[in-house]
């Protein structure tokens, strides 16, 4: 069902991209014999709407009832408001980190650690009905899950990463940060052994070193799932939803700052 509206929307936006954002260059006079061309920017924004091209408005309004409808089916129900994702910890980061762990289990992917970016969460999560197109706004990024297994000496290498610079969400993680040093950093209710492989699930943006986590290239695996965090999402609350359970998350503490749980919303 995701790929059928990932083609549609590819096919309504490839259009746009085409007209609007390549427009046609000028030629210039030149001499005879030579071509001389320029160009220009043209912004793709809300001012392409006072004149809207009637071919495209056309394939618009062919396939927009069909997605509004894909896109509004309700999967889910939410407990709780989910702000955009404040740092070091938040109620949309935690259940992001938590719902990865949740995802590995389902599929069979065992997993000690979760890892994400806050830049891969794009939107909030308002408490009642949770639509397919809540999910698209807040993960709408290709990205796949990726497990990687790497030595603990370099996710402590990651942890002084964000003790001095901003803490990322994490899962199955108890981090203690004081005066941009790490304190502690614990895995499965056990500090963290250098010497010891763990098996930690994130995404493939992160686990390619972006966002400045290039700890994470020392992995001495990396299995790459096939599945993206969107599908992977919506497969995990479909699941809540048929055995009776809602969505929801809680600020646990997992990530201690000076000695406070400086959580955030």
């Amino acid at each position: 069902m995701t790929n059928n509206f990932q083609l549609k929307l590819l096919l309504l936006l490839l259009p746009g991209v085409v007209l609007y954002a390549c427009k046609p260059a000028a030629t210039a006079p030149s001499p005879a014999g030579k071509i001389t061309i320029t160009s220009f920017m043209q912004p793709v924004d809300s001012t392409l709407d006072a004149q809207p091209d009637a071919a495209a408005q056309a394939i618009l309004d062919k396939y927009k009832p069909a997605m509004d409808a894909l896109m509004n089916e309700v999967i889910g129900q939410s407990e709780v408001d989910m702000p955009v994702a404040g740092r070091p910890e938040s109620l949309l980061s935690n259940f992001t980190a938590d719902a990865l762990l949740r995802i590995a289990e389902q599929q069979g992917w065992p997993a000690d650690v979760s890892l994400y970016n806050f830049g891969g969460i794009r939107s909030s999560l308002a408490a009642g009905a949770v639509r397919l197109y809540d999910i698209y706004a807040l993960y709408p990024f290709e990205n796949d899950l990726v497990i990687l297994t790497i030595q603990g000496r370099y996710l402590r290498e990651l942890a002084t990463l964000f003790a001095e610079r901003n803490v990322q969400p994490m899962g199955n993680v108890r981090l203690a940060i004081a005066q941009k040093e790490v304190k502690s950093l614990r895995i499965n209710n056990a500090e963290v052994d250098d010497e010891k492989m763990y098996r930690l699930i994130t995404n493939s943006f992160v686990a390619e070193g972006g966002d400045g986590m290039e700890a994470l290239l020392h992995a001495v695996a990396v299995e790459r799932t096939g599945m993206t965090v969107r599908d992977g999402m919506i497969a995990y609350i479909k699941s809540l939803t048929a055995a009776g359970k809602p969505i929801t998350a809680t600020l646990d503490g997992r990530t201690v700052v000076n000695g406070e749980l400086k959580m955030e919303n």
